[in-house]
């Protein structure tokens, strides 16, 4: 199971964000939302003119959010021990079903800039899903990840995701929905802390994911 890259304590005496943060902990739900259209049209013409030899469409997609969020340092800000910390890496926590299987398990891979490995990590995590089919697979304490889920059935306008504790549970959500056939756009849900996450932040997450999607033969080659 991937490990995360270690972390460093926020030294809040020197943190522009500080009184941000402390506002919004204190707060009773702190999350902040959102859910906007991102379009894929480049990424399945992409697909299409690979043929046999083309990506999985899902890993394209997890692949995007990952290398946008690790690409911010606020979407790789947590709590941990009640203290603000920083990630240097954050890794994908995802949904995977299988044949025969009516309900979900949870899956971890390591991220990596480079799709190839990233691809390797998400293929080796799915088949533990064969021996280990389970919502708490080893390491899904961490909150060095992203979850990630695909409800590939909707195109919805705005989703919600349980939550535990904001001091313990820190972790983003981000989940997309159905693909347009008119115009190949699809949702993408974002559920973060604002307490560590403004709509600039969002902005950029969105600016970076979209990039990516609409240069296929740059990123996944």
């Amino acid at each position: 199971m991937p490990k995360n890259f270690s972390f460093e304590n926020i030294d809040i005496e020197k943190w522009e964000r500080a009184r941000h943060f402390s506002f919004f902990q204190e707060r009773r739900d702190p999350r902040i939302s959102i859910t906007a259209k991102v379009s894929v049209a480049e990424l399945l013409k992409f697909r299409l003119e690979k043929g046999e030899v083309r990506p999985s469409l899902s890993t394209c997609i997890y692949y995007s959010i990952m290398r946008a969020v690790n690409a911010i340092p606020e979407f790789k800000m947590r709590i941990i021990d009640l203290r603000p910390v920083v990630f240097s890496r954050v890794d994908a926590a995802f949904t995977h079903s299988i044949p025969g299987k009516s309900l979900h398990c949870n899956c971890i891979a390591k991220y990596s800039d480079e799709f190839s490995s990233f691809n390797e990590n998400v293929e080796k995590a799915k088949s533990s899903c064969i021996y280990d089919y389970t919502l708490t697979p080893c390491g899904g304490d961490s909150q060095g990840l992203i979850y990630i889920s695909g409800v590939r059935m909707v195109d919805f306008y705005s989703v919600g995701n349980p939550w535990g504790d904001p001091w313990h549970d820190t972790v983003p959500r981000v989940i997309f929905g159905k693909i347009s056939k008119d115009n190949h756009t699809m949702s993408v849900a974002v559920e973060a802390l604002h307490s560590f996450i403004d709509g600039v932040h969002l902005g950029k997450f969105y600016d970076a994911m979209s990039e990516i999607l609409i240069s296929p033969h740059r990123y996944f080659l």
